[in-house]
């Protein structure tokens, strides 16, 4: 079509990232797969980032559970979900047709498991990895500089993942307990920062509000300071399990969004 490649197309004729391009390939591909996606998503009662959310797990006799939970929680909540039933799929714990959880359930994932096992048999496949030469180049020498004379390179990786972990392990922790118990992670609805969080009182100590995990929660510091401090968000409840949000609060107006939790609040006339 005289474009130098499909991205180049992509971006000239259709005005798309490539990356968003593919995307909606796939989700295309998807609704072949389970055609009861197909008519939530062409008719805008379901966003293309919604269903491409649900496309690793939505089955044809499970589509409507997944929709119907796409609609009524955050992206990121959905996110979660879906990780949440992939990762015992593949542990064995859920089937392959598998419904959203219940709602509020706690997404404790299943253990990975991060090497192989001691009686296994040694493995010789060669790993393969796609990124831009300078990075894979940088990648090649720092494996060569892990690994001792006459090791496979295979051996020098291990030992790279190694010590990153136990750099990673060395690291300072914080004491604070909330931030463990949000998962670090804030938690305004939507919002999935995990840098400079802050430990939030739901009840001001200005207006009497104690210490009590209950009454803290994780916030980033732009939601805390640009958000909450300055009105244009607002929580209230009971930590972890139990805070309404309100998004988007302007003067004589209703709130943009309210929440509970991960779930939209509908309001009833």
């Amino acid at each position: 079509m005289g474009f130098p490649s499909a991205a180049a197309y992509a971006r000239e004729r259709l005005g798309l990232s490539p990356r968003k391009a593919r995307a909606l390939v796939a989700l295309e591909r998807k609704t072949w797969e389970a055609p009861a996606l197909l008519a939530p998503y062409r008719q805008g009662e379901l966003s293309w980032l919604r269903a491409l959310a649900i496309a690793p797990v939505v089955r044809e006799e499970t589509a409507a559970a997944w929709i119907a939970r796409a609609q009524a929680v955050t992206v990121r909540r959905l996110v979660d979900e879906v990780e949440w039933v992939v990762e015992r799929r593949a542990a064995g714990v859920s089937a392959a047709a598998s419904e959203p959880p219940p709602p509020g359930t706690r997404l404790v994932l299943p253990k990975r498991q991060m090497r192989a096992q001691e009686k296994c048999p040694p493995v010789d496949a060669e790993i393969i990895f796609f990124a831009p030469a300078s990075l894979a180049v940088l990648l090649r020498e720092v494996i060569a500089a892990f690994a001792k004379p006459l090791e496979p390179p295979w051996r020098g990786f291990e030992r790279l993942l190694e010590h990153a972990e136990a750099e990673w392990q060395g690291q300072p922790r914080s004491r604070d307990p909330v931030f463990a118990r949000d998962g670090w992670r804030c938690t305004v609805p939507a919002c999935t920062s995990r840098r400079n969080l802050h430990d939030h009182h739901l009840l001001f100590r200005s207006r009497g509000g104690g210490n009590a995990r209950a009454n803290r929660i994780t916030v980033c510091a732009w939601h805390h300071l640009r958000g909450i401090h300055q009105g244009r968000v607002r929580a209230w409840g009971t930590a972890p399990d139990d805070v309404t949000w309100e998004l988007g609060i302007r003067p004589g107006c209703a709130p943009l969004l309210r929440l509970h939790g991960d779930e939209y609040v509908v309001e009833r006339a």
